[in-house]
C-alpha cells in the first residue's frame, strides 16, 4: 500500500507535471475510457489523446497541460510520448488500486469489476469515515483503504472485536485435556 508517495512526477524540457491518482480521477478514466486496460494499451501504442485525458485528469492546479503539450511540440513526439508514457503507466496502474508493493496476489480475493470497487471505496470513505465527499473524491484508494483499516482497528479497541464471551473463554479439546491433567473438568461450565 503506498501512502503519501504516490504522486507521479512527468518532467519535459522546463515544464513538469504532478499526478495526484485521486478517487475522482479513477472513476472517470475508467468510465470514460471503458476499462484501465483500455487506457494502459492507448499508452502503450503512444495514442495522445489518451494521455492527455489521463493528465488532464490527474494533474495538480500547479501544472500546466498546455505548458506539456506545447515541450511535446519541441521534441519528436516518438521521443516525448516515451518520456511520458512510463510515468503515466504507473500512475494509471496506482488508479487501478494496483499495490506494486504488494508481495503476492490474494488468489481467494473477490474479484470485482473497477467501477464497483471505486463505489465500494467511496462508499467507504463517505460511509464509514464520514469524509464529506470532496475529501472522499480527493482522495487516493491507498488512503482511503488505510483510513478504513485504521477505523476498523479504533472500532476494535473501543468496543471488542465482536465475539461472544463464550467463544473467548470455552476451552477447545486439547485445552480441555490439559487442564483434566491439573484436575477434573469435566463438570467444569463457562
Amino acid at each position: 500500500m503506498r501512502l503519501a508517495d504516490d504522486e507521479i512526477t512527468i518532467t519535459l524540457d522546463q515544464e513538469t507535471i504532478y499526478l495526484r491518482p485521486s478517487l475522482r480521477a479513477a472513476f472517470r478514466l475508467e468510465r470514460r475510457h471503458d476499462g484501465f486496460d483500455k487506457i494502459l494499451k492507448g499508452i502503450a501504442d503512444g495514442n495522445v489523446s489518451i494521455m492527455a485525458d489521463v493528465i488532464r485528469e490527474s494533474a495538480y492546479e500547479r501544472s500546466s497541460l498546455l505548458d506539456l503539450l506545447e515541450c511535446i511540440t519541441v521534441l519528436p513526439l516518438s521521443i516525448a510520448v516515451d518520456r511520458i508514457a512510463e510515468p503515466l503507466i504507473a500512475h494509471v496502474l496506482i488508479l487501478a488500486g494496483i499495490d506494486s508493493a504488494a508481495a503476492e496476489p490474494q488468489p481467494d480475493a473477490e474479484r470485482i469489476p473497477f467501477a464497483e470497487y471505486h463505489t465500494r471505496l467511496f462508499r467507504l470513505a463517505t460511509g464509514w469515515l464520514g469524509w464529506p465527499p470532496t475529501d472522499a473524491w480527493n482522495a487516493t484508494p491507498a488512503e482511503i483503504t488505510e483510513a478504513y483499516q485504521g477505523r476498523r482497528e479504533l472500532l476494535t479497541a473501543m468496543f471488542g472485536s465482536g465475539k461472544t464471551d463464550t467463544d473467548i473463554t470455552n476451552p477447545d479439546e486439547e485445552t480441555r485435556r490439559e487442564l483434566n491433567a491439573i484436575g477434573n473438568l469435566d463438570n467444569f461450565n463457562v
